[in-house]
């Protein structure tokens, strides 16, 4: 919310600053004005959900700059401020959003800002960015076009075996028995999916997305709401993912060999 004051009285200026202040905490932007021209110069510039104007100012009056205002920001809320109430009638006229009499409290703000006249828009928060991953091909992993460094090879391989679970979790034992498929020692390879998961949170960390991945007792998983996959996309029948496929998924790992039947599946249904 960006709001705007404008009095011509430096102490009546200051007392309503505050008061608004304590109204609208700290994340509203406020902007002050010590008269009419300086208010319009701010307006030129500035867009504006709230004008608290005082009527009485010399120069531009509140009325006038009331007028001058709506013309620059249609959809701008003005609340005028006075002494006197013979203004009222006159205020109401130009489709004002409140009326407040001096000295305007904390309390009577918060009112006249849940009647605005036009309600203000939501700000929606931005899009988070999406890790990019790459499976068909040689599986690899991007953010904003930057590739996304695995320290430890088995730890990038531990991401992919997750990523093509699509969601699903996988225990350790199962994650040991594909990454390390002709070896039985599993008891002693469970601690390096530990290990190996952590290094997955530390590549991630740099951009903020090592919450991609999860991990809940003895259950390893990916967040696929934060993830842009070739592989999901193809999955919805996206026409781009789907004619990027050429017979090639995560082409370095050996275990992904027999996922691609399922994947051709979709290309080529049995009759």
């Amino acid at each position: 919310m960006t709001i705007l004051i404008a009095d011509d009285e430096p102490y009546a200026l200051q007392s309503l600053l505050t008061e608004l202040r304590k109204a609208v905490g700290a994340d509203a932007g406020i902007l002050t004005a010590s008269n009419g021209l300086q208010a319009l110069e701010i307006a030129a510039h500035t867009p504006l959900d709230v004008a608290f104007l005082d009527i009485e100012m010399n120069g531009i009056s509140g009325l006038e700059l009331a007028g001058r205002l709506k013309e620059l920001q249609s959809e701008i809320n003005v609340i005028l401020i006075t002494a006197h109430e013979e203004y009222a009638l006159e205020a109401w006229r130009l489709y004002v959003s409140g009326y407040l009499l001096k000295p305007a409290d904390s309390s009577d703000i918060r009112t006249a800002l849940s009647h605005l006249r036009i309600p203000m828009k939501e700000e929606q928060p931005p899009e988070k960015e999406l890790l990019r991953v790459q499976c068909f091909g040689n599986f690899e992993v991007f953010y904003k076009d930057e590739a996304v460094h695995f320290a430890r090879s088995k730890a990038k391989e531990l991401f992919a075996y997750l990523v093509s679970r699509r969601g699903a979790a996988a225990s350790s034992g199962e994650i040991c028995s594909i990454l390390w498929e002709d070896d039985y020692d599993i008891i002693r390879k469970k601690s390096f999916v530990r290990t190996y998961f952590a290094s997955i949170r530390k590549a991630l960390r740099p951009y903020g997305m090592e919450e991609a991945v999860q991990h809940n007792r003895d259950a390893y998983s990916v967040r696929t709401e934060l993830l842009d996959c070739d592989y999901y996309r193809f999955l919805n029948m996206d026409p781009v993912a789907v004619n990027s496929y050429h017979s090639e998924f995560m082409h370095q790992y050996s275990w992904a060999e027999r996922l691609v039947y399922g994947i051709e599946a979709q290309i080529y249904p049995s009759e």
